[in-house]
């Protein structure tokens, strides 16, 4: 391969070849030349890169040097493009947690690493399962700030209205976001990339002009209505929001504190159980599926149903179950700092199924986003100050794809102001007899790899996604294990093509 062809200048190649030397995957001439030695060290180096790679420090420091090269990383991503070298990649993480006894088909690698991590000795049946905190932990309270600004146009910029897919002469259009109860022309064309597992998927990728947030819409069976599990959990939240911001528009919900009507239960604020649902933060007799099963009594089953068929057009969903547990608080009621009354709840229990789409998820997590930057008439009946509320608890998921992805593919040097909020869901279906996973998010970050005319331009990346994997092996356990790493698989692939613009 030609040096052109891998856009390092003889500099930077030679540079890289000693690093890669010192590291022990190159044993070639530091000569500048793009040889088959230098291509088997770069894919070697690119197929060590794993957020669980503990290295000594001058190995460590050596990695960080070849990390901050930008061409460097463009060359990564590349090879990492070719073939599918993600999935074996994440399959072997995950076959590596399985023999150190850090995960198993209740915990997974990847779904269930926590943005706290995991301390050895914490889980029950798993003494050694041990991660360290998401390299995002420190960011989520930031993340509301983040989502409200705009790129300036001159340090940052945005896609524009039109934008042209990397390696081919393809352009692609963003138009205004969607009026409420509107469904957009979601495209089909653009997700073939998908392994055959993902069985439903809505991506819709943003664009700033003039101050408001465009949209691409590209789906695989995107309106089907099918199980996504936990990941419908973020819906009663978003519902009691609205509600409450309606009857107080000026209250900031997250210290509006959630009483029982019978008094049996210590009332606690709408934070604390928001992010106990999105971390499964579970003790003191709540668990994230009571809690959730408790926000659908803010009001009756047909009532949230139509509710959300109002917001995203979707006719043919049906939003009226439960989440396997009973409610936390039967008839709970939200209550302002003074001890106002703003909800109370109702007696009819939620009885039925949760079937939606991927583009209702994919909608309702594009509208918290990017709430700022639509027009009011395409907004959501909330206030920015209680959508933060959600947002805080969303960045706490347990599912840490992205974080995954960021370091999987070099990123984390190129990477500025990131925003990762999201939620997963995850079951077996009896009925069904198959594993299934969904991760619902909207990934938002300050690209400062994106060039201009070869020349360096930082470009806002906010990309919202709904993906929802099947998979039935006849064996659940080894099903699980595979499903995991195959949406890790999944997601840095789609991150990978955002930031190489083969996904616009």
């Amino acid at each position: 391969m030609a040096v052109v062809e891998v856009k390092l200048s003889f500099e930077e190649l030679t540079k890289a070849q000693t690093y890669l030397q010192q590291l022990g995957l190159y044993d070639g001439e530091v000569d500048g030349i793009y040889g088959r030695l230098s291509e088997a060290a770069f894919v070697q180096f690119a197929n060590a890169l794993s957020i669980d790679t503990i290295l000594d420090p001058n190995s460590q420091a050596l990695t960080n040097k070849l990390l901050q090269m930008p061409t460097v990383v463009r060359h990564l991503l590349k090879i990492i493009g070719e073939g599918d070298r993600l999935f074996p990649k994440f399959t072997n993480a995950q076959r590596i947690f399985v023999n150190m006894g850090q995960a198993d088909s209740n915990y997974l690698g990847f779904l269930d690493r926590g943005v706290n991590g995991s301390i050895a000795g914490s889980k029950k049946g798993l003494p050694n399962r041990n991660f360290a905190p998401s390299p995002l932990l420190n960011h989520i309270p930031a993340y509301a700030d983040r989502l409200s600004s705009l790129p300036d146009g001159v340090n940052v910029v945005s896609y524009g209205e039109v934008a042209m897919l990397n390696g081919s002469q393809v352009r692609v259009r963003f138009r205004p976001y969607p009026a409420i109860g509107a469904i957009p022309n979601i495209e089909n064309v653009g997700l073939e990339f998908l392994h055959s597992s993902i069985q439903q998927a809505c991506i819709c990728v943003g664009s700033v002009v003039n101050g408001q947030m465009l949209a691409r819409w590209i789906g695989r069976d995107p309106l089907s209505n099918v199980q996504f599990w936990s990941s419908t959990k973020i819906l009663p939240l978003l519902y009691t929001i609205c509600q409450a911001n309606q009857v107080q528009p000026n209250q900031a919900i997250a210290n509006c504190a959630i009483a029982d009507t019978q008094g049996n239960k210590i009332p606690r604020t709408f934070a604390e159980m928001a992010q106990r649902i999105c971390a499964y933060d579970e003790s003191n007799g709540m668990t994230s599926n009571g809690l959730s099963a408790m926000f659908k009594q803010f009001t009756t089953p047909l009532a949230l149903q139509n509710w959300l068929i109002k917001i995203t057009g979707n006719q043919k969903l049906t939003f009226q179950g439960r989440y396997g547990e009973a409610p936390y608080i039967e008839q709970p009621i939200l209550r302002d700092p003074t001890g106002t009354n703003i909800i109370n709840g109702v007696k009819d229990l939620h009885r039925g199924d949760n079937l939606i789409s991927a583009y209702d998820l994919t909608r309702s997590v594009s509208q918290i986003a990017w709430h700022r930057h639509l027009t009011p008439a395409n907004r959501l009946p909330a206030q920015w100050h209680s959508l933060s509320t959600l947002i805080n608890a969303m960045g706490r998921d347990t599912a840490r794809y992205v974080d995954a992805a960021i370091v999987a593919l070099g990123l984390s040097y190129f990477i500025d102001n990131p925003v990762v909020i999201s939620k997963m869901g995850f079951g077996y279906s009896d009925q069904r007899k198959q594993t299934e996973l969904t991760y619902t998010a909207c990934i938002q970050f300050v690209d400062r790899l994106a060039q201009s005319h070869d020349l360096p331009l930082p470009k806002m990346r906010s990309v919202n996604m709904t993906l929802r994997a099947v998979l039935n092996l006849r064996d659940p356990v080894r099903e699980a294990l595979e499903i995991d790493a195959r949406m890790a698989a999944t997601v840095a692939e789609i991150l990978r093509r955002i930031v190489t613009e083969e996904l616009i």
